[in-house]
C-alpha cells in the first residue's frame, strides 16, 4: 500500500518532468493519506501556480501557512497567487508577514518589490479592483447563466482575463484572438441589454493602460521550489529540512504589448469584424449597425457593412449604403477613404453587370488614391466586359449573312470591305473555319500575306482537313520566298489529298525554286535574313552537331558529307537550312 511519501516523491519527480498535473494528481493523493502536512499543500500549490490555476493555488498556500504559520515558504507561495490574481495590496501584505518570519528570505524579498511596484500601478489601472465590483459580480453572473458561457464562467483565469477586459477595452481585440472565450463572453455581453450597460457605463473608454508594461515576476525568474520532509526517527519531535526541488518551468506570464484605446464603436467595429470573417453576416451587420449608432461620421463603417450586402447578394442595399459614406465623406474628407468606398461601388455594379458605370467608379477611384490591387481589378473588369460581349455579339445566322456579303464585295473587287465583312462573319461565329479562310483570301489580294497566314492557321486549327487552307497557306509562304515553310505545308497537305494537283504541282515549283536558289542574289540575301527570324531555324542553327558540321566542311567539306549520309536525323536538318536559304550549294 502506497504512503503519503510515495505519492508526495511521485509528485516531485512528476513536477521536475513538467508534469505539472499529474504533480498536483500525486500531492492530492498524498494529502487524502496526511492531510495535516503542510508542505503537500506548498507542493500542490507550486504545481497549481505552474498550471495558471492561481485561485487553487491561493486556497493551498492558505492552507500551508494555516498548519504551520512559521513556514516562510508558504507566505511566497500565497504572495506569488495573490500577485497573478491582481490583488497587489494583499500580495504586499502577504510578502511583509512572510519576512517577518524569514527577513533574509530572497524570494519573498523580490515578490515584494514586484509586488509594491504592481501596486503603484494601481491607481492608473483599476484591475485589481475591477473584479470587486459588484456590476462585475453581476455580470460574471450572467455569463455563468448563459450556456455559451457556463462552462468556463467560474474559472479564475477566464474571471481574471474578464477584469482585465473590462478596465482596459482596447485590449479586446487582442484577447478574442488568442482566447475564443473572450469572443464567446463579449457576444453574450453584448446581446444582453444589462451586461452591455454595465459594459459599456462602467469601464468602456474610461481606463487608459498605463504607459509601463508589467514586468516579469521576480520569483519567474526562479524555478518554482519544492519541498522534501525527512522525519526525525522520534515520530513525537517531528523536525523538518526543506531541500527545495526545481523545477524546468519558469512561470512566465508577461502582459500583452501596448495597444492603442478603442472607442466603443471601435469595439462594436471590431466585433463585426470577427464575425464577418466567420461568415456570420447576420450579426456583423448588428455589430456594424451598432457602431455606426455610435459614429456616423466614420466612412469606413458604412464600406464594411457594404460588404456584408455584398456576401448577402443584396446589391441595391450595398449602393444606398455605400452612397451614405460618400455623402458623409463630402463633409469629413479623406481621399483613402473615398477610394475605397468607390471601389466597394465598382465592385457591386460589376456584379450587376453595370461595366460601364463599374469601370468609371474604379477610374474615379484611382484617381483619389492611386492602389494597385483597384488597377487589377479595372484590368479584369475591362478583359470581362470584352469577352461579355463578345459572346453576347454571337449569332450564326447573322454571321453566315456577313459572310454572304464578303462574298459580293470580294467578287466586285471590293477587298478592304470584303474583310470587313468577314471579320464581323468571324464575331458572330468565331468557330467557323470558312470565313478565316476567306478573309484569308482577301488578304492575300491585298499582298497581306503575313495576315494571310494568320488567318489560315487558325482555319486549320479549327479543322485540320480543311484543304483549301493548305494550298493558299502554302502559297503565301512561297510568294514570301519562305520555300522550307511551303514545302512542309504541301506536303502535309498531300497526306491529306495526295491527288490534289494544286499542291503537286506547288510542291514540284517549290523544289525548282530551292534548286536555283531563290531569285538574284539580293532576294537570296534576304530569303536568308528572314529564314533567321525562324524559331525552327534558329534552333536547328543552335544544335551542338549542326554546329561542328558546319564548321567542319569549311576544312574538309568530303568529310562533312560523309558525316550528312551517315545520319539522317542531321541529314534532314542540313535539308531544311538550305530550304530556308541559309545554306547555299554549289
Amino acid at each position: 500500500m502506497s504512503t503519503a511519501q510515495q505519492f508526495k516523491d511521485l509528485g516531485n519527480q512528476a513536477f521536475k518532468e513538467n508534469k505539472f498535473e499529474e504533480a498536483a494528481k500525486f500531492y492530492s493523493q498524498a494529502i487524502e493519506l496526511n492531510p495535516n502536512d503542510h508542505i503537500l499543500y506548498s507542493n500542490r500549490s507550486g504545481a497549481y501556480a505552474s498550471l495558471s490555476k492561481y485561485q487553487e493555488a491561493l486556497t493551498d498556500a492558505e492552507k500551508c501557512i494555516q498548519l504551520n504559520p512559521n513556514f516562510a515558504k508558504g507566505y511566497q507561495r500565497k504572495g506569488l497567487a495573490l500577485h497573478y490574481l491582481g490583488d497587489f495590496e494583499k500580495a504586499v501584505d502577504t510578502y511583509q508577514q512572510g519576512l517577518a518570519k524569514d527577513p533574509n528570505n530572497s524570494l519573498l524579498q523580490e515578490g515584494l518589490k514586484a509586488a509594491q511596484t504592481e501596486l503603484q500601478g494601481t491607481q492608473n489601472n483599476p484591475f485589481a479592483s475591477a473584479l470587486k465590483n459588484p456590476n462585475i459580480i453581476k455580470l460574471l453572473g450572467i455569463l455563468q447563466k448563459d450556456p455559451r458561457t457556463s462552462s468556463f464562467a467560474s474559472d479564475p483565469t477566464f474571471m481574471q482575463l474578464i477584469g482585465l477586459m473590462i478596465s482596459q477595452p482596447q485590449m479586446a481585440s487582442q484577447f478574442m484572438q488568442t482566447d475564443p472565450r473572450i469572443s464567446s463572453a463579449l457576444s453574450v455581453i453584448l446581446e444582453n441589454p444589462e451586461a452591455q450597460s454595465i459594459f459599456f457605463s462602467e469601464f468602456a473608454g474610461k481606463v487608459k493602460k498605463p504607459e509601463g508594461e508589467q514586468k516579469d515576476h521576480p520569483q519567474q525568474q526562479q524555478s518554482q521550489k519544492m519541498e522534501e520532509e525527512h522525519p526525525h526517527p522520534q515520530p513525537e519531535q517531528q523536525h523538518h529540512t526543506h531541500s527545495e526541488q526545481s523545477s524546468q518551468k519558469q512561470h512566465n506570464q508577461p502582459p500583452p504589448k501596448p495597444q492603442p484605446q478603442f472607442e466603443e464603436w471601435e469595439i462594436q467595429k471590431n466585433l463585426g469584424n470577427d464575425e464577418y470573417k466567420n461568415k456570420n453576416f447576420e450579426k456583423a451587420l448588428q455589430y456594424y449597425n451598432a457602431a455606426l449608432q455610435l459614429n456616423k461620421d466614420e466612412a469606413l463603417l458604412y464600406n464594411n457593412k457594404a460588404a456584408v450586402f455584398i456576401e448577402q447578394k443584396l446589391y441595391d442595399q450595398a449602393l444606398e449604403v455605400i452612397d451614405e459614406g460618400l455623402k458623409v465623406l463630402e463633409v469629413h474628407s479623406s481621399f483613402q477613404k473615398k477610394a475605397k468606398l468607390l471601389a466597394r461601388k465598382a465592385k457591386v455594379l460589376s456584379l450587376q453587370n453595370k461595366f460601364d458605370e463599374a469601370i468609371q467608379m474604379y477610374e474615379k477611384s484611382l484617381v483619389e488614391d492611386h492602389v494597385q490591387s483597384v488597377k487589377d481589378d479595372l484590368k479584369k473588369l475591362q478583359k470581362m466586359k470584352q469577352d461579355v460581349e463578345a459572346q453576347n455579339y454571337i449569332n450564326p445566322q447573322l454571321g453566315e449573312e456577313a459572310n454572304t456579303k464578303g462574298g459580293d464585295a470580294f467578287k466586285a473587287g471590293k477587298f478592304p470591305e470584303a474583310i470587313q465583312c468577314y471579320s464581323d462573319a468571324i464575331k458572330r461565329n468565331p468557330k467557323e473555319p470558312k470565313y478565316y479562310c476567306n478573309r484569308a483570301t482577301a488578304y492575300m489580294k491585298l499582298m497581306e500575306f503575313p495576315n494571310a497566314v494568320s488567318d489560315l492557321e487558325k482555319c486549320l486549327q479549327l479543322d485540320s482537313k480543311y484543304v483549301k487552307a493548305y494550298v493558299k497557306k502554302a502559297n503565301c509562304h512561297f510568294v514570301m520566298k519562305e520555300f522550307h515553310k511551303a514545302k512542309n505545308v504541301y506536303e502535309k497537305g498531300l497526306e491529306l489529298d495526295p491527288n490534289n494537283l494544286e499542291m503537286q504541282q506547288g510542291l514540284e515549283k517549290v523544289r525548282f525554286s530551292i534548286l536555283q536558289g531563290g531569285g538574284s542574289e539580293e532576294e537570296q540575301q534576304q530569303r536568308a535574313k528572314r529564314a533567321m527570324q525562324d524559331p525552327e531555324i534558329q534552333q536547328i542553327l543552335r544544335e551542338p552537331e549542326v554546329i561542328n558540321l558546319l564548321n567542319d566542311m569549311k576544312e574538309h567539306p568530303q568529310d562533312g558529307l560523309k558525316a550528312i549520309k551517315q545520319n539522317p536525323s542531321l541529314a534532314a536538318k542540313i535539308e531544311k537550312l538550305i530550304e530556308a536559304g541559309v545554306l547555299k550549294t554549289g
